[in-house]
């Protein structure tokens, strides 16, 4: 296995693996919520854990990161604000509608790819797109639960721009090595979860400290059990794959989350409509794994 030329179906298949995980996240993001914790909080005690370890390789390998700074901080930007709006987006609105309107993300990511960076679009991929767009179609019809559209909708809609965005750059810049790029996005989505909800209210907890110990080793093997590994893998699959492709293979997050969404919050329970949108988006993401293009 050669990670650092794989192959396309190898790479794939990490995507695959990834999303699944991600499709987890609401999760402790509900579990915090629960206990009283802010969204700002929620986001740093969710990646600062996972930056701190990556902090310590960063700055011991300082001095060969240097040539990459300028392009890891501005990947950080995009990838930051999407872990930031996202989370918030989680924590205000429905998880299968914040989700969804993030996987639109394939539509942004194949006009990216194919303007910036050259991505033969093929008619598989159209049809993929098409295929996994009707399926969104139908998900979002009836579902999303009983909340009205606010604030966490439109950062869920436009998360999946500045995905788009970052997953290019990280192909464009694909010499940015791994420990610039995730220690400036962990680092980053913190700061931009403050700025995007403190600016407005008090970012604070009664007791903080007490809730700190309460939930602290919780966020800790969240944060560098779960999410660290899977944005490593992620960043590791992004750099061979066309962001295109992976924007449809993230998909599969859409299908991990709606499936405990409606088994674990009552008014997000998916109906016939939403398991036929769930089915397309299965045959979208299969027409994009057994296209075989002669670019990654």
């Amino acid at each position: 296995m050669n990670l650092r030329n794989p192959s396309k179906n190898l790479a794939s298949a990490a995507v695959l693996i990834s999303a699944g995980i991600w499709g987890l996240y609401w999760i402790p993001l509900r579990y915090l919520e629960g206990l009283g914790v802010a969204e700002a909080w929620t986001v740093a005690l969710i990646n600062i854990p996972a930056a701190v370890v990556i902090g310590v390789i960063f700055l011991l390998q300082y001095k060969s990161q240097i040539p990459y700074l300028r392009h890891g901080i501005l990947i950080g930007v995009f990838m930051g604000l999407t872990v930031a709006m996202f989370t918030i987006g989680l924590v205000h609105s429905s998880v299968v509608r914040v989700t969804l309107l993030f996987y639109l993300t394939p539509v942004w990511s194949t006009l990216i790819g194919t303007f910036w960076l050259q991505e033969p679009v093929t008619r598989s991929r159209w049809l993929a797109i098409g295929i996994g767009l009707l399926g969104l179609v139908f998900l979002v019809s009836q579902g999303g639960g009983q909340l009205p559209l606010n604030i966490g909708d439109l950062y869920g809609f436009v998360s999946g721009i500045t995905w788009a965005i970052g997953g290019a750059m990280i192909k464009r810049y694909g010499e940015v090595p791994m420990p610039t790029l995730l220690f400036f996005q962990f680092l980053l989505a913190s700061v931009f979860a403050w700025l995007l909800r403190c600016r407005s209210r008090p970012c604070s907890n009664p007791k903080p400290y007490v809730l700190l110990v309460q939930v602290g080793p919780a966020s800790v093997a969240i944060s560098i059990g779960l999410i660290l590994p899977s944005i490593l893998i992620m960043f590791w699959a992004q750099k061979f794959l066309f962001p295109g492709r992976v924007g449809l293979l993230m998909i599969t997050e859409v299908l991990v989350a709606t499936l405990t969404a409606s088994l674990f919050l009552p008014n997000e329970a998916m109906g016939v409509i939403e398991w036929i949108g769930a089915t397309l988006i299965v045959g979208a993401c299969l027409v994009e794994v057994l296209e075989q293009p002669a670019k990654a």
